[in-house]
């Protein structure tokens, strides 16, 4: 007998949502935190979230609307603006919609749907390791706060989703088909903070602003995201590569003095950092017993870091799977295979093209951005199109007379060619993710030649 179905380790959105899916289908289910209960949601974030992410949980799991208290501002579109800021793309229309929202409160709404539908809650608790039975994965021990021993709780699957460390997931053992560490490369750090600024006013606060700069936040960006006229998150994030600076340094250095706003009066309400895995997502999110949701499985966009929606979707079709390998009673990875096939399918696919068009960004220098820019090779749309599809089109008509016009950087446009082909392939490869555990290492091994031609782009 073990102690619950499912303990779900972490409460970000992706856990939350994990253990709310499975509750409402009637299991029994341990939600785990380190944090305070009160504290559960507070987290480093840019605090936006894309509409479509909403609807789609309310098709999967029947997720209420989120309610207007944790709303701070309705987004319509995204300015990217170029390093030398002459030029910028707008990016909107219906499938940019979004809202910018308070981090605390969407976590709290999140837990207390998840504790209605009778998830019990262990928060200010540390999980420390996972239990193994036989080999296999079959519990954690845990510390609650105060306590002075660790209490051995066990269930018949364990949900990894204690954020970008992975804690459990580097826990298992060498033959588990599951990647435990991710390479430092494919890390973002980040540090931002929320101000009031009641000496400037956002004119138009329904537009969130990102930045480009390749030689401040190499594989990032700067974000003002305004909550308002007078309130505004702005942060920054950029890969963990070698020699990288620390964010909070680039934030005291280079965004303090380059924001006009940011020189008049400003009151803080909070500044923070973060990291969060910029990649494809892991292989296979599921081993006997076990399953990886949010950061701990890499669901996030690989571009632009948004991991909320992502990590939401994880959690619902995790879910989904789990609450059918139970009611089977066959927690291998067999039967949890599913929830690999149903997430690389509705978004793993775009996430895996996304991580090859971020290896080729990391190549892209300031000038070549302003070159495309200004020469108009490269539309809103069609980055549009890529942020929502993971496809880049290079085809003809106005994008081939575009193109033309860009002759003076030949070079330049035979890697965007390159680039948006090999993406291509990357669609083609997880179109054909395998429907079990038998053909991973062959499928593994297509996708590492494609990232090595990237690399060479």
């Amino acid at each position: 007998m073990t102690d619950y179905d499912v303990i779900v380790s972490g409460a970000g959105t992706g856990g939350v949502v994990t253990a709310l899916t499975l509750a409402k289908r009637g299991h029994v289910v341990l939600l785990i935190d380190r944090k305070a209960k009160e504290r559960i949601g507070d987290k480093t974030c840019g605090d936006a979230l894309a509409s479509h992410h909403p609807r789609k949980l309310k098709e999967l799991i029947g997720l209420p609307t989120i309610p207007h208290s944790i709303v701070e501002y309705m987004v319509d579109g995204i300015d990217l603006i170029a390093p030398d800021r002459e030029n910028k793309l707008r990016l909107d229309g219906p499938t940019i919609e979004g809202v910018s929202f308070n981090r605390l409160k969407l976590g709290q709404w999140l837990l207390a749907l998840a504790e209605k539908e009778g998830v019990e809650v262990l928060s200010s608790t540390k999980v420390k390791h996972l239990l193994f039975n036989e080999g296999k994965v079959s519990g954690v021990s845990a510390n609650l706060d105060g306590e002075d021993q660790d209490r051995n709780l066990t269930a018949k699957i364990i949900v990894d989703a204690t954020g970008s460390s992975g804690m459990l997931r580097r826990q298992l053992p060498s033959s588990s088909p599951i990647d435990r560490v991710i390479d430092k490369q494919d890390m973002m750090v980040a540090w931002r903070s929320i101000l009031e600024t009641p000496e400037h006013t956002f004119e138009t606060p329904n537009i969130l602003e990102i930045y480009w700069d390749q030689d401040q936040t190499p594989g990032g960006y700067t974000w003002v995201f305004p909550q308002g006229h007078h309130r505004v998150n702005i942060g920054l994030g950029l890969l963990t590569l070698p020699g990288h600076r620390g964010p909070r340094e680039i934030f005291d250095n280079f965004v303090k003095p380059k924001w006009d706003f940011m020189k008049k009066k400003l009151d803080i309400i909070d500044s923070s950092g973060g990291m969060a895995p910029m990649r494809r997502p892991i292989d296979t999110l599921v081993d006997d017993n076990f399953i990886l949701v949010g950061d701990a499985a890499c669901q996030v966009n690989p571009v632009h870091g948004g991991g909320i929606g992502p990590s939401m979707l994880g959690g619902a079709l995790a879910g989904i799977s789990a609450s059918e390998a139970l009611d089977a009673n066959d927690t291998s990875i067999g039967s949890l295979w599913s929830y690999n096939t149903r997430y690389m399918e509705s978004y793993g696919v775009k996430q895996a093209a996304l991580d090859i068009f971020k290896v080729f960004l990391l190549s892209v220098t300031n000038e070549e951005i302003n070159f495309a820019f200004r020469k108009g090779i490269i539309k809103g749309s069609d980055l549009l199109s890529v942020s929502i599809t993971g496809e880049m089109k290079t085809g003809s008509g106005e994008k081939f007379r575009r193109l033309i016009s860009g002759l003076g950087n030949i070079p330049f446009l035979k890697r965007v060619s390159e680039v948006s082909k090999l993406m291509a392939q990357m669609r083609n490869i997880y179109s054909d993710y395998p429907k079990s555990p038998e053909r991973l290492a062959v499928w593994r091994a297509r996708l590492f030649q494609v990232y090595e031609a990237a690399r060479r782009v």
